[in-house]
Formats: structure tokens, sequence, C-alpha cells
């Protein structure tokens, strides 16, 4: 992977650059000391900081992107592989897995509210998030696989959610309210508004949950996430249905 982006200095950059004086340092103090579930030489798995439930994890490139298009314009292979690993081990322990992604664009204005690039990993169903989306009025565009997903979202800001019926971009329009994406999880766990806010409610005790259950996660992940391009392919929703 090459990086061609410059760090906005963010708390999230500073974390991935080994930082200690991060948010998460000083919210969790220590419990635990990291977060951090797993990682390849270039990408990371995180739990959440202000997860929305147990099992809400990121996904990220250590190196900045404004978004995960941009990231695979430049090579899919590791995260492909890396994806085969988590996937299954995802579904084993939480039960059902979508993944759900607001893409930055390089113009401030219509970036995500964290502008390093990051996948969110959520057990719930994929077809909700969908719906609402639709109800609010955005038009979906089919992502035939991953590597169409540079061409299909282009330079601007979206949202993109895959899940085990396919992979879906919606253009992300100026009029939808911050935290979009959270907003919509929240709506189907249940979560009162403005409590899916991250800075309104951290919920530190889901976090520790999802690291105890994702304790054994690491020790193969990074060994074994060279060799599995071919079985997960470049269409990952098939691999989100469990056998």
């Amino acid at each position: 992977m090459r990086a061609r982006f410059q760090c906005d200095g963010s708390d999230l950059c500073e974390e991935l650059r080994g930082s200690s004086a991060t948010a998460f340092s000083l919210v969790y103090q220590g419990d635990p000391e990291s977060r951090t579930i797993c990682a390849t030489a270039h990408l990371r798995v995180l739990a959440d900081l202000s997860p929305l439930c147990v099992g809400h994890l990121l996904l990220l490139p250590i190196e900045h992107y404004p978004s995960f298009a941009r990231l695979i314009s430049d090579g899919s292979a590791e995260l492909a592989d890396l994806l085969a690993e988590i996937v299954p081990r995802y579904l084993d322990t939480f039960g059902a897995l979508t993944i759900v992604e607001h893409g930055s664009s390089l113009d401030m204005t219509s970036t995500a509210c964290i502008s390093h690039a990051h996948w969110h990993l959520l057990p719930i169903a994929g077809g909700a998030v969908n719906r609402l989306i639709l109800a609010d009025g955005l038009t979906p565009v089919e992502v035939p696989s991953l590597d169409d997903l540079p061409s299909v979202g282009g330079q601007g800001s979206y949202f993109f959610c895959l899940d085990d019926t396919g992979m879906r971009l919606y253009r992300a329009e100026s009029h939808v309210r911050g935290q979009y994406l959270r907003s919509i999880v929240g709506r189907i766990l249940g979560i009162p508004d403005p409590l899916w806010d991250y800075s309104v409610s951290i919920r530190p005790e889901l976090l520790r949950e999802t690291m105890v259950r994702t304790s054994r996660w690491s020790s193969d992940v990074a060994g074994n996430a060279t060799s599995h391009v071919a079985r997960v392919g470049r269409s990952t929703p098939a691999t989100f249905r469990r056998t």
C-alpha cells in the first residue's frame, strides 16, 4: 500500500502512531492498555472507542487515507486477506456482521467526522441499515466487488454498506445529520437520540467486553493474512454467510 495523503493530526492518527496522549488513554486509563485486536503490516482492527454495542470494531489502515475507496485504489489484496481471517471469527463470536463506512473526501467541508479511513464492523443486519438510508431519500449504487469501490466511490464523500446481501454505496448528501451512520445504527439498536453520539455516551464496559470476547483473535491472524486471497476473492459478501 502506498500512502499518498497527509495525516490531519487527528487523535486517531496519533493513536496509530503510538502516542500515549490520546482520547483512548485519557478515557480508559490503562484498562485495557490497548484496544488493538489484531493487525497486519498495514491494517489494524480496533475496538471502537465509544461502542454502540458489544462487537463494535473498527478496521482501518495504519497510514492515512481519507477513505477505503482511496486505499483500495492502491491495492486490495491485504484487505481481502485480512477479511478472510476476521470475518469467520467475527461471525463465530458475535453472530452477524455488517460493515459501514462514511468515506471522506479531500474537501474537508464534506468529509466524515473522522477523516482517517475506517470501517465500522457491527453485529447487525445490513438490510435494516439500507432500509433506513433509503427512507432518508439517498439512492444506492451497487458495488460489484471491493476492487470496484474506487471507481464507484470516486473522490467524493460517500456512505458504504457491506453485508451478506452485497455492497451498496450512497453519495453523502450535505443535508444529512452529523454522525449519520452512527445515528442509523443507533436506531436499529434502540439507542435513544442523541446517545448514539460518540461524545455523549462512551459505554466503556462494552469496549472491555468486546476485548474479552476477541482476546484470542490476534494469535494467528497476522501470520495467516497473506495466503487467503483466493478463498475470500474480491466479492467478500459471500463470506458473511454462516455455513
